[in-house]
Parts: C-alpha cells; structure tokens; sequence
C-alpha cells in the first residue's frame, strides 16, 4: 500500500505578504507524520507539506495518482476550508483512494468531515490504532472493530470505543524522521542546519478556556523521559537538525524535570538551538531553569501575556479565560518577566489576545510602546467568541449555523462583527508594531544580534515579495472552483 501523509495545499485567497513576523520565516515540519509512519513499517511513504511546497493542483494530481491512500492531520479551524478543498479534489478525480484524518479539528469535527469526504476519523490518541487501521485496509480485513476509529456504514456514522491514553509516553515509537526533507523547513537562529521538533509532552495541567489541549488530551498531563528526549534530539542532531521547536504546553511545568533536561543537553555536549513556550509565573518563580535552559541552546520563548488592558492588573480578563496565576499579573510583572530573558539572551515572543468579552473590550489597551517593553515579537490572537458554547455548538448538530462557524473559524474571512472588529484591532496593532520607522531603526541598530537578524530577514521577506501577486485564489467563500484549477488534467 502506497500511503500519503498530507498537510494541505494552500488553495483559499491569502495576501502575500506575511504580517505575522515569526509565521513569515519559521517553518516546521509535522512530527505526526514522522509518528505514524513509525507505526507502518514497510509501507512505501510519500509526503506533501502544502504550508511550504509550492505544489501546483495539476502537480498535486499526478502524485495522488500514484497513491492507495491519503492522511491529514487537522488542529486549526484556520485550515479547514483549504483541507475540505484537497478532500474534495482527491475524492472527485481519485474516489478510489481512502483518506484518514486525525488532529483536534478532526476529532472535535469527525461528523462534518465524514460527511465532507472523509472515510475514517481516529479521534483524539488515535496512533496507536492506525497502524491496525492501515493493515487492515491493505489486507481488506474487517477494521470495524478497531477503537477510537469513526466511519460511515450504510448513512449511519458509527464511533468505536475510545480507548485509554498512553501512559507511558517513552513507549511510542521513535518517530521516523527519515521520512521528512528537513531541507524545506527554516528557522531564523544563526547556521546552516535544518529545523525540525521533538514532543516533550502531551496534555497540559492547566485549563484555560481558550486553549483546547485540556480537553482533547481528557485533562491528562504526561511527559516523556529526558534520556527518550535525548535520544531524538541527537537522531535529528545527525541529520543536521540543529534548530528545534520543543512541542509542549508549557516548559516548566515539571521544572525540576526539565532543568535536568536541560543539564542533560549542556553535559552531552549537543549544540542546538530550541525555542519553547512558557508562562510569565514560570519565568518569575524559577530564574535558575532560564539560566540553565540558555545555556543548553534556548533561544526563543512564545510567552502568553493575554490581557492587553491598561489596567493595573489583568485579574478580569484571567478570570474570563479561566487561567490560573501562582504570581500577581501585571505590566510590572511582564516587564520583571522580560528582564530575566533578555538577561539570558532570549528573544521573547509576547502573545496577546484580542477579542473578549464587550466589558473588557471597552477598556484602553496598552500602547505599542509598553508592547516594546515586555517583548520582542508582537503576535496578537483574535479570541473565538464561541469558544465558551463549545460542546453546546457540538451537540446541536453538523448544519446549525454556529457549528459552522465554528468549523471553520478565520478571523480574517468571519463576518460576525465583533471578530472583524477584533481582527482589524489586531492588523492595526502589529502595523503600527512592525512598521513605525523608530521601532524599525530600534531593532536594526539597537537591539541585541539576534533580534536584529530576525528584523532583517524579515523586513527583506516584505521587500522582496513587495510588488508579488495575491497567492493562487481557487476558494471563494461560498464556492469551491475545483474544475479551474484543474483544467486541463
């Protein structure tokens, strides 16, 4: 059986030029494919990443020709109108290939992608069935009876079992990264390696309300031993893979552990670079892991500040996201935060949140200013308004309009007001953030080297893509143009 992992080709209308500094020159590639290949040995494995191939439909065509087939792993509402658009295209010249789809997206939605063209979901910790799932369909064996697998039998969709989370997470499989052109993936640390990822952990033992990990992972935090993570690292080291992403919710959440991690790197004498995400109170209560965690390569953090109020303290807007805080929460507290990266050397991704509720919105944001004095890269999030109605919205059923909208959530393409509001609130945040010619002068000549190299890259980036057309268009809103696209097959 010839097996196709695939990220989807990027076919919906999109501008150019990237406004989000990190997506437009970080890239890396799924470590899920390189885990579920590790669980069909002998198979032959092919793998098209559309968020960085420029594969033509046509392209996209002839190597679906040559498949049996076909996996998409789906986490973000923000993808799902490109993936129904391939599923569609896959199912209408190739109705003979099988497609499997796993992810949170695919879980949470299994009903509307079966029914979208879908064959199979595996929901939730699916991987250690798909192998099963995968013999069977090779062998044309019976895979009714395989857990946490969701398929349609005669107009009536039939959920299996789900069953028990993998304890120990050691005894998964090492992922197949042979299966992976590292070539293709960038990240903006000095050298000439390749950048890739290893999953430290699964679950979280916060519960945020924005933030799904919780919920799909059934409020189970679980996390792999350092001599396993130790040992992937040095399989991608030999493949020239220097510049990580560590996959986890949050580093420091076992900081003893993971400053063991960290001392096991330093004492092995592996030279990487890595970039995590980690909370303000982790930064605050344990200085000695950040100390420790630069010199064992640490060079980024993604840091979640949420509240962009000009409030003495963000209790009110911690309150309504449901987010625990050890340490009082505030600009002070931020500014504290940062100091103790920048101490270290490590840039710092500050992540907001735009959007909440009516009350809070009223309220004045801080200034781009104070932005400048707590992080490095401003990324601004637009809340999901529905995100609180979630299993409501579920339970009501694939084609009630809420479920739609929640199905394929794009800040960018939403027609509910208050999103748009905060979407527009956000572009015009990271302009006057990115573009203001003293915060541009700031970070080419006054800040630190690796800020400044970030800044290069990615001004240039807009340079050179400046006078370039919109990307492909071959998805309108309500209209799929498949037979444009492929004309001519």
């Amino acid at each position: 059986m010839k097996v196709l992992f695939l990220n989807p080709l990027k076919f919906t209308e999109r501008f150019n030029i990237a406004t989000n500094l990190i997506n437009a020159y970080i890239s890396t590639p799924s470590l899920t494919f390189a885990q579920l290949a590790s669980y069909i040995p002998g198979k032959e494995i092919t793998v098209i990443d559309g968020q960085v191939e420029d594969t033509s439909p046509k392209e996209f065509l002839h190597k679906l020709g040559r498949v049996d087939l076909v996996v998409i792993s789906i986490h973000s509402t923000y993808a799902a109108k490109n993936c129904e658009a391939n599923i569609k295209i896959i199912k209408k010249y190739y109705p003979r290939i099988k497609i499997i789809m796993g992810g949170y997206h695919a879980t949470f939605f299994y009903e509307r992608w079966l029914k979208l063209g879908a064959d199979f979901v595996l929901l939730y910790e699916g991987e250690r069935y798909f192998g099963e799932l995968v013999e069977c369909l090779d062998k044309n064996k019976d895979y009714r009876g395989i857990k946490n697998l969701v398929y349609e039998d005669n107009g009536k969709i039939i959920v299996n079992e789900i069953g028990p989370l993998i304890n120990n997470l050691d005894s998964i499989p090492i992922p197949r990264f042979d299966i992976i052109n590292f070539k293709k993936y960038s990240a903006f640390f000095p050298g000439d390696s390749y950048a890739g990822g290893i999953e430290l952990s699964r679950g979280c033992l916060y519960r945020c309300e924005f933030c799904l990990t919780s919920t799909f992972w059934n409020n189970c935090f679980r996390r792999k031993s350092n001599q396993r993570i130790l040992k992937e690292l040095r399989l991608l080291v030999d493949m020239n893979v220097r510049k990580i992403w560590f996959y986890t919710a949050s580093f420091g959440m076992l900081p003893e552990e993971d400053y063991a991690l960290c001392d096991l790197i330093e004492k092995s004498g592996i030279k990487v670079s890595w970039r995590a995400p980690i909370r303000i109170d982790t930064v605050l209560r344990f200085p000695g892991l950040l100390e420790k965690s630069a010199h064992a390569g640490l060079r980024s953090v993604l840091i979640g500040y949420e509240s962009m109020l000009k409030d003495a303290t963000s209790d009110a807007v911690l309150a309504e996201f449901n987010k625990i805080k050890d340490l009082e929460y505030n600009f002070s507290a931020f500014k504290e935060a940062y100091h103790i990266l920048k101490k270290n050397n490590i840039l710092v991704e500050g992540s907001f949140i735009t959007g909440y509720s009516e009350k809070l919105e009223k309220k004045e944001s801080l200034s781009s200013v104070k932005f400048n004095q707590v992080c490095d890269v401003l990324l601004v999030q637009v809340y999901r308004p529905n995100v609180v109605l979630f299993p409501e919205i579920l339970s009501n059923g694939s084609e009630s309009a809420d479920y739609k909208k929640l199905f394929y959530f794009d800040a960018q393409g939403s027609d509910d007001f208050k999103v748009r509001r905060a979407f527009f609130k956000k572009i015009r945040m990271q302009i006057y953030y990115y573009f203001n010619p003293f915060y541009i002068y700031s970070r080419l000549f006054l800040k630190g080297g690796l800020v400044r190299r970030l800044y290069l890259l990615y001004y240039g980036h807009l340079i050179k893509n400046l006078f370039r057309k919109f990307t492909v268009t071959a998805v309108s809103r309500n209209n799929i143009e498949f037979d444009r696209l492929t004309e001519g097959k």
